[in-house]
């Protein structure tokens, strides 16, 4: 259900409106959809506050929105800064890299609004914890790898199936076998 000041639309139909707004000198607000930046942003529960490029220095753990090769759109945050001037884009609950060219850049990503409260990606904790998750999948792909291979079921079970987590989390760090 929408309310009367809500309205969906495709992102074909939409981003044409947003670069127009950007264009304008204004800022634009979008409701995250989609689970590629999961656990940062929220499908559904957060928003973005983007911006325009202007002549700001793309750096690591800057969410942009871009637009890529086959004209879809899609917002994640920047894995690496090339030496030829292009980035390489990544979902923080993604594995694979995307390489883009900067003149491909959208908007910037200023700020997020989570449960009314509006949090600023340039400042403070967030901006560190964003630089660090990069630093850290950059310095160990594997164990970013290895870290998203994990089941949910195997982190809710202790939660849920207590018994049945403490039998298998033993079996698997060499216990007894049943």
């Amino acid at each position: 259900m929408t309310d009367k000041h809500s309205l969906s639309l495709s992102m074909r139909e939409l981003m044409p409106l947003v670069i127009e707004q950007l264009a304008n000198g204004q800022s634009v607000s979008l409701t995250v959809k989609g689970v590629s930046m999961h656990p940062f942003l929220e499908n559904g529960r957060d928003s973005i506050i983007m911006t325009a490029v202007g002549d700001r220095t793309p750096r690591v753990g800057d969410l942009y929105m871009f637009r890529r090769a086959d004209g879809s759109y899609a917002m994640h945050r920047i894995y690496a800064v090339n030496d030829d001037g292009s980035l390489e884009f990544v979902g923080d609950n993604q594995l694979l890299l995307e390489r883009v060219e900067q003149n491909a850049l959208v908007a910037y990503v200023s700020k997020v609004v989570r449960n009314g409260k509006t949090i600023d990606c340039d400042k403070g904790y967030w901006r560190q914890r964003m630089t660090r998750r990069m630093n850290f999948r950059q310095r160990h792909p594997g164990t970013v790898r290895r870290l998203a291979s994990v089941k949910w079921w195997y982190v809710t079970a202790p939660l849920k199936h207590p018994v049945k987590a403490m039998k298998w989390a033993g079996r698997r760090l060499g216990g007894r076998k049943e």
